[in-house]
């Protein structure tokens, strides 16, 4: 599952085709990001559960298959692999 990718509306003719598709795909990641709790492709200050010091870096998807269910939901900060229900806190960190 990618949000840099979606259906590009060829039926407008203009530049509003482009502008269309990508306020769709800015919806549909917040609302990912809402019905999830995470922050996507952005610099984050993440702590889990089970990890005694926090991470810094941009989580990412870790599979292109749509979850079925937060079991299923893996997501990825470097080459860690975990669950948002591993997830203690996420902060969205300011980029220089």
């Amino acid at each position: 599952m990618s949000f840099n990718q979606g259906e590009f509306d060829f039926d407008s003719g203009s530049e509003e085709g482009f502008r269309n598709w990508r306020r769709r795909l800015d919806e549909q990641k917040l609302a990912f990001e809402t019905r999830w709790g995470v922050i996507l492709g952005r610099r984050v200050a993440v702590e889990l559960k089970w990890l005694d010091r926090p991470l810094e870096g941009i989580v990412r998807l870790a599979s292109e298959t749509p979850p079925k269910d937060a079991k299923t939901l893996r997501l990825r900060l470097g080459d860690l692999e975990f669950t948002p229900a591993e997830v203690a806190s996420m902060v969205r960190v300011d980029e220089p």
